[in-house]
């Protein structure tokens, strides 16, 4: 007998970087209008790209942790791409669609997550630096050219000023 698992809660913010990425991929992606929602099975499958599965399924063991907001930035910059390949091919069904999306998608996802952790330990070492250590001297223009004693040269130096 199998036992169902336990729903996932999810917190606010999990919640709030869900209805971002669904809503662009609703709108952006997918082109669908305000009166059109995404198929669940298709939800599962944006879901599953979170786990690193090809779908959500609580009784597989997960094999990736991202957050929902790295899956967007992904779909964001993988938007040009997406719509690139989607314009060349034709497809049998909706969801035979959805899995060529989300393949482009999890085939950038580590390169967009390791752009984001890169920038947050940036962001984090800027925060961290000292700035009691920076000090600023201004330069001052010394003249090196002595002043010209021929009165040949002056005039035409007075000419092209």
């Amino acid at each position: 007998m199998r036992v169902k698992p336990e729903p996932i809660k999810m917190t606010e913010v999990e919640k709030k970087e869900w209805s971002e990425l669904y809503n662009y991929v609703k709108k952006e992606i997918l082109f669908y209008d305000d009166n059109q929602n995404i198929p669940q099975n298709i939800c599962r499958k944006l879901k599953g790209i979170r786990t690193g599965k090809f779908i959500e399924n609580r009784l597989i063991e997960n094999q990736a942790e991202y957050p929902y907001k790295i899956i967007l930035y992904t779909f964001q910059i993988c938007r040009p791409r997406i719509l690139a390949a989607l314009s060349g091919k034709t497809f049998e069904s909706e969801m035979q669609q959805v899995n060529y999306i989300c393949a482009i998608v999890k085939n950038n996802i580590n390169d967009v997550y390791e752009m984001v952790k890169r920038k947050e330990r940036n962001d984090e070492k800027v925060e961290n630096m000292d700035t009691e250590i920076l000090t600023h001297k201004a330069a001052h223009y010394q003249t090196k050219t002595k002043e010209l004693k021929n009165d040949k040269l002056k005039n035409l130096a007075s000419l092209c000023n």
